[in-house]
């Protein structure tokens, strides 16, 4: 019985146990160093600019991933609400990833294309006097506080380390693009910006052949 010399000896079986868990780890994480899509930029993928850069932190700072997500699923649901689904190569200059952690609002990977930018800001200030039934808080002092740009030099540099294609021309003059704008425009130029990275809903959804109908019965509708 070779289970019970096992069982009976704590750190034979432990080491055993962590051997076993290395080479399962291995076995799924090695391939995907020889997998160049996944840090492969898709087509037409931009970084994001100063200004949206700025919205991006005020987005986790507000804590706006706690209840939306970022990320178009694989999911037959997701392709009625929001069309196709998005690969590694559509979040290559995302570092880190804002996924979220549940789906309270709507995915914001794309911007609704019946709202502009008005309605926007009108919902991000007082959001139920667009949706009445809306549990999202108001944020009205985004519209109060100006941004510095004291530190956004320095974030788009370490970007550059990391990969991202600024230029060197475009990091000095950013302090200067984003200081004095409000918090609430960069926040919806960071919105902004990865919609127009992606294919909008409204064409995705063409293309797969859904219907405006068939979004709203999945129960998701911005």
């Amino acid at each position: 019985m070779r289970h019970v010399l096992l069982e009976r000896h704590a750190g034979l079986m432990t080491a055993l146990c962590l051997i076993t868990m290395s080479l399962g780890a291995l076995a799924q994480l090695l391939p995907l160093g020889f997998q160049t899509t996944l840090s492969t930029p898709s087509d037409g993928l931009k970084p994001l600019d100063a200004l949206a850069l700025e919205g991006r932190d005020i987005y986790r700072r507000e804590g706006c991933q706690q209840c939306h997500t970022r990320v178009v699923r694989d999911l037959p649901g997701d392709y009625a609400r929001y069309g196709a689904a998005q690969t590694s190569s559509d979040l290559a200059f995302d570092r880190p990833s804002l996924w979220g952690n549940a789906r309270h609002g709507p995915d914001l990977s794309r911007l609704p294309s019946q709202h502009d930018e008005a309605w926007q800001r009108v919902h991000l200030y007082s959001p139920r006097t667009k949706v009445p039934d809306s549990s999202m808080p108001g944020y009205p002092w985004l519209f109060e506080q100006a941004l510095t740009g004291q530190t956004i030099a320095a974030r788009m540099r370490k970007l550059q380390a990391l990969g991202a294609p600024y230029r060197d021309d475009e990091i000095l003059a950013a302090p200067s693009k984003v200081r004095g704008v409000a918090e609430a425009t960069a926040l919806l130029a960071y919105l902004r910006h990865s919609s127009q990275n992606h294919t909008s809903s409204d064409t995705a959804l063409a293309a797969s052949g859904q219907t405006e109908e068939s979004r709203k019965q999945t129960g998701d509708t911005p």
